[in-house]
């Protein structure tokens, strides 16, 4: 029998490109970057899809889980940020490679590595909200 999953908050579909930066937490240096895309987001995080799961020499889901000086932050690529340079550390809490997708991707599911007040999340929210309400055929009809 499957469990039903337990989350602590919706999730809202979303596609939204980030620069993925893995740092040191002691030297605030950038040790690897790529690209990735959410795919959907929480008030407590979000589902990640890269291309692949290694930044340089880097894996994205156990260099992060097994070493606490490094910490991986997103930076949100999205027009509505208006040169504004928002940076949200997370800490990855699983990871899948698809297998059936085209290129086989991997997706990161990401929790915040900061509290949902966050100004950074805060602002990622109502970027989501904004965006979904012009998805919907009645926010268009309003807009």
């Amino acid at each position: 029998m499957m469990s039903k999953e337990q989350r602590r908050s919706q999730r809202v579909e979303i596609t939204l490109p980030v620069r993925i930066m893995l740092r040191d937490n002691r030297s605030g240096l950038n040790l690897a970057e790529t690209s990735g895309r959410i795919d959907d987001i929480s008030r407590h995080g979000l589902r990640l899809t890269t291309p692949q799961i290694k930044a340089g020499s880097f894996h994205l889901f156990y260099a992060f889980n097994e070493n606490e000086t490094q910490t991986l932050y997103l930076e949100i690529q999205a027009e509505e940020a208006e040169g504004i340079r928002w940076e949200i550390p997370a800490r990855p809490v699983w990871f899948d490679h698809l297998l059936s997708a085209p290129g086989k991707p991997f997706q990161l599911g990401l929790e915040f590595a900061c509290e949902p007040e966050d100004e950074a999340v805060e602002w990622l929210n109502r970027l989501v909200a904004t965006r979904k309400r012009r998805q919907s055929w009645l926010g268009r009809l309003f807009s």
